[in-house]
């Protein structure tokens, strides 16, 4: 699946409905829809000495799930997986609502919202 990007991705995944009662939970749902869908990806792949993605797809794409997490400290963590050239692209599922800008560090920012999608 060549054709795989951030955006395709980000917009396959805003039609989801997906729990968002605990992170874990989230992100079982998350590995059971892309593994159903055929997508190549990763979990809890490391990123630097402290830091795991929840997933890494199609070998670039990054995925963080958060449930209920402080804004500012979520940020932090995008931030730091940003610094470097793994990513083609960031994404990040959660159901806290988080402004954020079209990139860090060059790297393109994606958001999916859980609000009212979420079961």
């Amino acid at each position: 699946m060549s054709d795989i990007t951030p955006a395709f991705l980000t917009r396959q995944l805003r039609g989801l409905r997906m729990p968002v009662t605990t992170e874990l939970a989230l992100q079982d749902a998350l590995e059971k829809w892309l593994t159903d869908s055929g997508m190549p990806f990763e979990r809890e792949v490391r990123m630097g000495p402290k830091d795991r993605i929840d997933f890494m797809v199609a070998g670039t794409i990054g995925i963080e799930v958060k449930t209920r997490y402080p804004r500012r400290q979520i940020y932090r963590q995008l931030e730091r997986y940003c610094e470097g050239d793994r990513l083609s692209g960031l994404i990040l599922v959660s159901g806290t609502y988080l402004g954020l800008p079209d990139q860090i560090h060059g790297v393109p920012l994606f958001l999916v919202s859980l609000g009212r999608g979420a079961l």
